[in-house]
């Protein structure tokens, strides 16, 4: 007889399955968490940009993990993060890094109650003390959680060419190419 959990999901995005899809008598196995944001990105992309990035990376990593037969879904995304330095433009929430904190150590101690594992894949650079600090403690309180970043080595600032480029390729009807300026250039 097959295990409570080998049941697939109703809903799912792109084979990855959604943990919010599941009962709660399929879920387990691995579990992961995609971490972003709701800040601006310039005048041309929406403001959940990092949350969608994250988002697709988790999706991507599940696939890959149930390609080699082990269970893992999608969490809900949590799209709030510290993103403070975005607070002058409209439609930037955040919480800050210590809220933030908070929130993934709640989540970290929940989920390891019913899964084998659970994995953070952080959207936004500005959740990075939140997100490094909250996983040592996990750890140090012996839970098997991990975190991975979104970032692609050498790709440029904040609302450039790569995360336009990204978003081009998840929705290119949200990007709003018309719209696109330049940015500070300088470093």
């Amino acid at each position: 007889m097959d295990s409570p959990r080998s049941a697939e999901p109703v809903v799912s995005t792109g084979g990855a399955p959604r943990l919010t899809s599941r009962t709660w008598q399929e879920a387990g196995g691995i579990l992961v968490v995609p971490l972003g944001s709701t800040e601006q990105h310039g005048p041309h992309l929406p403001l959940d940009v990092d949350a969608r990035i994250a988002v697709a990376v988790s999706e991507d990593l599940v696939r890959r993990w149930r390609a080699t037969g082990r269970d893992a879904s999608v969490a809900p995304v949590v799209s709030f993060g510290a993103s403070g330095e975005h607070a002058g433009f409209a439609g930037t929430i955040s919480i800050g890094t210590d809220a933030l904190r908070q929130v993934i150590v709640e989540i970290g101690r929940s989920v390891s109650e019913w899964s084998d594992r659970l994995v953070f894949v952080n959207g936004h650079g500005g959740n990075l003390d939140a997100v490094t600090s909250a996983v040592t403690l996990l750890r140090g309180e012996g839970r098997d959680v991990t975190w991975i970043p979104c970032g692609v080595p050498g790709s440029d600032a904040h609302a450039g060419r790569t995360e336009t480029s990204v978003m081009l390729h998840l929705d290119a009807a949200a990007v709003r190419l018309e719209r696109a300026a330049k940015g500070r250039t300088a470093l």
